[in-house]
């Protein structure tokens, strides 16, 4: 029996090759995630239609009730108007799934599981500061209401028209949710009875 010689460059190039297969869409991945912008409420709105149908990371603080939940902008009242009228500085929060009111098609699902990391931390801030100074962060598709793009087709054919989104339509846009990311404390909120 005898020992057949490794040629040592091939063997290199294979592994190499492996590793860069398997790292590249790790690598990818990462890349995409961090060119993703993350921006307040009132950033957003204030550059709606720059950020219309795009990836956006939105860090606010959060109202929900059982109707729905949304992105709070408290510092800017009043900043996003369309034909005379002034919306709230809400941004609602719609899943994936949800393609009634979803203006651009979306290629991806909510990952559940990014919740359940951040439920805990969520808890843990909850034992020692209010929710209005408790802010999270979410990443997703932001969509903004324009009379041009709130016309669609329903399965049968029939148009019909989104009036805004969210709970009872009163938010000037939303965010498809992609992922939850963090929660964390608002800088300067004053835990007292004084907002």
């Amino acid at each position: 029996m005898f020992r057949k010689k490794h040629n040592w460059s091939s063997v290199i190039c294979l592994i190499v090759g492996f590793a860069l297969c398997i790292g590249f869409p790790a690598r990818c991945r990462s890349g995409d995630t961090a060119s993703i912008p993350t921006l307040s409420v009132c950033e957003a709105l204030s550059h709606a239609s720059e950020y219309d149908g795009k990836m956006v990371r939105i860090r606010d603080r959060v109202v929900g009730t059982e109707e729905g939940a949304w992105f709070v902008g408290e510092q800017c009242p009043g900043i996003f108007v369309t034909e005379g009228k002034v919306w709230p500085s809400t941004i609602a929060w719609t899943m994936p799934s949800d393609l009634t009111f979803i203006i651009h098609g979306v290629a991806f699902d909510f990952d559940r599981e990014s919740r359940k990391r951040i439920d805990s931390k969520w808890e843990k801030l909850r034992e020692y500061l209010p929710d209005r100074c408790i802010a999270v962060t979410y990443t997703g598709m932001f969509e903004r209401w324009s009379k041009q793009n709130s016309r669609k087709m329903d399965p049968k054919g029939t148009p019909y028209e989104i009036s805004g989104f969210g709970h009872l339509n009163g938010a000037p846009a939303q965010l498809v949710l992609k992922s939850a990311d963090d929660v964390g404390a608002i800088p300067g909120c004053k835990v007292g009875n004084t907002p």
